[in-house]
């Protein structure tokens, strides 16, 4: 393992969120534990799991003395359980960990790389059905502040950030995404770096948190859509903006975005938040003209300009992250 040379070598604490995870508990933690770079701390912190997970990390922090395992008194949920163990973290840096993937070992070294003076840094990852190598499907989300104000595409668990950042967010939204939450708050501070190197490899399973939200959706999205965002976008954009998420997650930035440092940014979110088809129209105007930062895969000439403009409709087409 790399040890520190001296004092700069910045303190990375691994902050790990647990649920009922005895499953694949294990092959995670090895991960995290075998990482090349020194980890200053290992933080799980349990949300009242009712499987083995508990006895499975009192045995990794018997072994290991870098891990610190909490039990919370009470039910959180995920969102709020990472916010209040990353609050834990003594680290300069925090490496946001979840329950059920696999880490290289090179993960955190090359991160803290990369992150520099930055507030989050965030990598590429691998998101294969099964872990078998060579790995090929590589997850590279949209790394623009404008995608971002649409859709929460850059997970945590490809997240480092700096400890002193999520302190000074003096306002958390349990109800939106907790790594949604930070990356938005670190584009306000111009402080995000894209690392363009897969890093990790994520587990997509049915028992995942993320999954089951998605399945207590209000309508059911086809898996591969084509025509069904143009369709039937318009109507579940209606139903998004009766949403009491919708309307204080937008107002929110409405209210803390600058429209003098970002006009663009400021101007989506207030159309977000009309009604009508004139601000509809509107908003795909805007995101026609910016479709190489608002379309998460980006195309050149008029193909790209559509998909830009039709950007609200598709978005909101299959979109359940305002049902928390």
């Amino acid at each position: 393992m790399m040890q520190p040379t001296d004092g700069t070598t910045p303190s990375v604490s691994v902050v790990m969120c647990t649920y009922n995870g005895a499953r694949y508990l294990d092959e995670q933690m090895d991960s995290v534990l075998a990482q090349d770079y020194p980890l200053l701390e290992v933080i799980v912190q349990d949300d009242g799991s009712s499987d083995d997970t508990i006895d499975i990390l009192h045995r990794y922090a018997r072994r290991d003395r870098r891990v610190h395992v909490f039990r919370n008194e009470r039910r959180l949920g995920f969102n709020r359980n990472f916010h209040t163990a990353m609050l834990r973290a003594r680290g300069d840096l925090i490496a946001i960990a979840d329950q059920d993937d696999i880490w290289f070992p090179q993960k955190v070294r090359r991160q803290v790389e990369a992150i520099g003076t930055h507030d989050l840094c965030f990598s590429d990852h691998y998101a294969d059905a099964c872990y078998e190598q060579p790995l090929r499907r590589v997850v590279s989300p949209q790394d623009s502040f404008e995608h971002a104000l649409f859709y929460s595409s850059v997970p945590g668990h490809t997240m480092l950030l700096r400890a002193a950042f999520v302190r000074e967010i003096k306002v958390w939204d349990y109800k939106t995404y907790y790594d949604w939450w930070l990356l938005l708050h670190a584009f306000l501070n111009e402080s995000v770096v894209h690392l363009h190197e897969p890093l990790n490899w994520h587990r997509h399973y049915k028992g995942s948190a993320t999954t089951h939200v998605y399945r207590r959706g209000f309508y059911e999205a086809v898996p591969h859509p084509t025509w069904q965002p143009y369709v039937f976008g318009p109507l579940h954009r209606l139903h998004l903006q009766n949403l009491p998420n919708w309307r204080r997650f937008y107002s929110y930035l409405v209210r803390t975005i600058d429209a003098r440092r970002f006009p663009l940014q400021h101007a989506i979110a207030r159309l977000m938040l009309r009604r009508g088809p004139l601000a509809l129209l509107r908003l795909c105007c805007l995101c026609g003209r910016h479709h190489t930062t608002v379309y998460p895969r980006p195309q050149r000439g008029w193909k790209g300009r559509l998909h830009g403009f039709f950007y609200p409709l598709i978005s909101a087409y299959g979109n359940d992250l305002f049902k928390l």
